[in-house]
């Protein structure tokens, strides 16, 4: 007999021995009597340490599989298997596809209440809605079991697994917004906009303190603790894992009863799980892709000659046709007259394209702080040989006393 059972023939939901209790376990000693609610000791603490890590370390996120598809054909909402987390941390898991059939959902929750949608004229209806997955756990498969004391059945039967399977739910209108957290993390590496008083229409004090603060490794670590301390585990209830917003589903009148005709299936709602060495990958090749040539450290020599020159070295060849005076500027400082711009001559390329020379109207002003800088940004940045732009896409700026 399998231990897989059909999800249809469940018979409860989320049963107590489903419980977690990671911070208890049994301690064992010689001689000890096992009783039943040892064993979900056991098992709940165990399950439990696995909840506790899925819910800190990884939070809720599809991991595999549920895609969402509109099969207009046979008017349902198709998705397929998959693996996702909530936000306990329980392992969501879906063996074969489900499908929900549109026009019957329709007819048992227009009247919900919240639920908006258009009718047209000629009967059709219109509306937004969105699918979440979240976990549910039955019994199944019933042996024969020794009845209770004075019960004085002949027979009598218990469910010997507990089944965790899901269920998945098409609700009206679109997914509901998450805060997600560490907030100051998030502004501080720009994956945040900064929040808005509502009634000023001001930025939030701690959000500007963010952005001005310096891009360091102390400052990364301080806002990680701001937002850990922010932390609190969810209030008790349903956590139902978003896997997509089905916009723009229409059903017309097809004689007397309602087809599936339209819907758009956006899974990009959904939160996602990246594998760890992917990301290891990710972040490795973009330390190794092409960055664009950079100064050799202590190249630049600014010079009074004559003729009065500027010398440079790069750690990469350049593409000769970005090298243009456009790229290069240099100005000069006097603290009684201000800034002075310098003219330079066209750059001349030598020592297979790494080396640039440029002639400039010197002299120098005596006491003059010279500020020399190299395009690595906009329309026509300096290129490397392989087009990637100069400095990371950044200007280089160098500065020295005369």
């Amino acid at each position: 007999m399998s231990d897989t059972p059909d999800v249809k023939s469940c018979t409860a939901s989320e049963p107590a021995d489903g419980a977690s209790a990671p911070h208890t376990s049994l301690h064992y000693h010689f001689g000890m009597l096992l009783g039943v609610t040892d064993f979900e000791t056991e098992q709940a603490y165990h399950r439990g340490k696995m909840w506790l890590h899925n819910a800190w370390l990884h939070r809720e996120g599809v991991v595999w599989g549920f895609n969402v598809l509109a099969d207009t054909a046979n008017g349902e909402i198709r998705v397929t298997r998959g693996l996702a987390l909530d936000r306990l941390g329980r392992e969501l898991h879906l063996e074969a596809d489900a499908c929900l059939s549109v026009p019957a959902w329709f007819a048992a929750h227009r009247e919900d209440p919240g639920f908006e949608l258009v009718e047209a004229p000629d009967g059709t209806f219109t509306f937004d809605a969105h699918v979440v997955v979240r976990f549910k756990a039955c019994l199944t498969r019933q042996v024969p079991a020794l009845a209770e004391p004075c019960d004085h059945s002949s027979a009598a039967t218990a469910y010997s697994r507990e089944f965790e399977t899901v269920e998945i739910l098409l609700r009206p209108g679109l997914a509901p917004a998450r805060e997600k957290p560490y907030r100051r993390l998030r502004l501080l590496l720009g994956v945040r906009e900064p929040g808005r008083d509502p009634e000023s229409g001001d930025l939030f004090a701690e959000d500007i303190a963010v952005l001005q603060a310096p891009r360091t490794l102390a400052q990364f670590r301080l806002l990680a603790a701001l937002d850990e301390i922010d932390l609190e585990p969810p209030e008790p209830g349903e956590f139902p894992v978003t896997l997509a917003n089905v916009t723009g589903v229409t059903l017309t009148r097809n004689s007397s009863a309602l087809a599936l005709s339209a819907a758009t299936v956006d899974v990009g709602v959904r939160p996602t799980h990246v594998a760890t060495s992917t990301i290891q990958e990710l972040l490795t090749g973009s330390q190794l892709r092409s960055d664009g040539p950079r100064i050799v450290p202590n190249s630049i020599v600014i010079a009074e000659g004559p003729p009065a020159s500027v010398i440079l070295g790069l750690d990469q060849p350049l593409a000769p046709q970005s090298v243009t005076s456009d790229v290069f500027s240099l100005t000069a400082f006097n603290p009684a007259t201000g800034w002075t711009d310098l003219v330079l001559d066209p750059p001349t390329l030598s020592d297979a394209d790494s080396t640039v020379a440029m002639t400039f109207t010197g002299p120098l002003p005596a006491g003059a702080l010279v500020r020399f800088i190299i395009r690595g940004s906009g329309t026509k940045p300096l290129l490397g040989a392989d087009l990637a732009p100069f400095n990371h896409g950044q200007d280089y700026v160098h500065d020295q006393r005369n």
